[in-house]
């Protein structure tokens, strides 16, 4: 008789997670847990422990209770279980990276962090990278390549402009030093005369949600020794939470507009301005709104929303994910925003370089391969910069095969 009833129990909760399952792949929600993560969430099950993986290097993430600011880091030799270091910080912190050099560099921490300007006039010249992914080095090779920083990590491009164009985050193991980096960055360029620009895509959304689909492992270790989720590490308690959620989505410099993946024939049927979509990013980045990001129709967030839509690089119609869009609607977009371009990530080309008669920019290369470029702008003449600074003319694009 006991082995009926714990078969039948068995049969039962095996109903209710396959339930779970098929409303997380339905609705892209969950159970709501205490700390605010969806349980099931984009098929995340994160109701099960987080792994215990051992974590040489991570942190600092600096937090605020009660008016005061710490910084946890996590620690380990790679082999044993990590351990969580909590240090009081005040004016600023140190920052060690987790590679090979054991890169360290100090950050002067700021105390608020106001929102973009959204349309810039042209600077002198302009370095643009999209889709690091948490490729520390890749990043500090990049610029340092091309005179965007010195070899101690400082700013060294004068008055010139740095934009990131999405997807700094996730999968590489450094995402906390290269966000700490570009943080440092902001305030020394500002300082010097220049500008750090970071429009935020879709990998970023994932990070402030709590989706771990995308981490590198040793993130699940860091959560496992904090004893905090992703969310808690990356609220508006964080330093770095508040800092990225001042960011826009969308940014015009010159004649160029910057978005992480792209402006659908829908988006365009809502009429966006640069004032409506920031203000639209503004209210939606915030820790306690997960439904609202899963509604349909978001600008944002839905599946042509522009830190999704991949109609200005892909036709996907053969796996009914939308026609490749036409050259009229790249016009319609461009006279909209009154400018000649717009520069993209999000899908990956061969190398930087053009499609729609050089009306659209494709930025997204793969870093952590062979191949590590940016996007340079100067006089309104666009070049491909590789990671020792060598410039080549655009070409017309050659989708990846990655």
């Amino acid at each position: 008789m006991l082995k009926k009833i714990m078969k039948l129990l068995c049969a039962f909760l095996l109903i209710v997670i396959a339930s779970i399952a098929l409303i997380s792949r339905v609705t892209g929600i969950g159970i709501k847990a205490p700390d605010g993560r969806y349980l099931g969430y984009s098929n995340e099950w994160l109701f099960l422990d987080y792994q215990n993986i051992p974590v040489r290097q991570d942190g600092p993430y600096v937090l605020t209770e009660n008016d005061t600011r710490y910084a946890l880091y996590i620690n380990g030799d790679g082999k044993a279980p990590s351990e969580v270091l909590r240090q009081d910080v005040t004016n600023e912190v140190e920052v060690i990276a987790d590679n090979d050099e054991g890169t360290q560099f100090t950050v002067p921490l700021r105390k608020a962090h106001q929102r973009s300007e959204l349309s810039i006039p042209s600077p002198k010249k302009l370095f643009a990278i999209s889709d690091l992914e948490g490729e520390f080095d890749s990043m500090v090779h990049l610029l340092q390549g091309n005179g965007v920083i010195d070899h101690a990590l400082n700013w060294s491009y004068g008055s010139g402009h740095l934009v990131l164009i999405g997807d700094m985050v996730d999968r590489g193991r450094n995402v906390v030093p290269l966000l700490w980096l570009i943080y440092k960055l902001e305030g020394e360029a500002k300082f010097a005369g220049g500008d750090v620009h970071f429009v935020l895509g879709n990998h970023e959304r994932y990070l402030l949600d709590g989706r771990t689909k995308s981490v590198a492992s040793k993130y699940y270790g860091t959560f496992r020794t904090t004893e905090m989720s992703q969310r808690e590490l990356w609220s508006e308690k964080s330093e770095l939470g508040r800092w990225l959620r001042s960011k826009p989505v969308m940014l015009k410099i010159g004649s160029t507009l910057f978005v992480h993946a792209g402006i659908s024939p829908k988006v365009l049927g809502m009429n966006p301005t640069l004032q409506s979509i920031d203000k639209e990013a503004e209210n939606n980045f915030v820790t306690d709104d997960v439904i609202r990001r899963n509604i349909d129709g978001s600008v944002i967030h839905d599946a042509n929303g522009i830190l999704f839509y991949r109609g200005l690089a892909l036709d996907r119609s053969a796996d009914d994910l939308g026609e490749k869009a036409s050259t009229a609607h790249v016009n319609q977009v461009l006279e909209k925003f009154k400018v000649d371009r717009i520069a993209i990530g999000h899908t990956l080309a061969a190398n930087i370089s053009h499609d729609y008669d050089e009306k659209v920019v494709r930025v997204d290369v793969h870093h952590s391969g062979e191949v590590s470029e940016g996007l340079f702008i100067k006089d309104n003449t666009l070049w491909r910069a590789d990671d020792k600074g060598t410039m080549f003319p655009l070409k017309q694009v050659g989708n990846s095969t990655e």
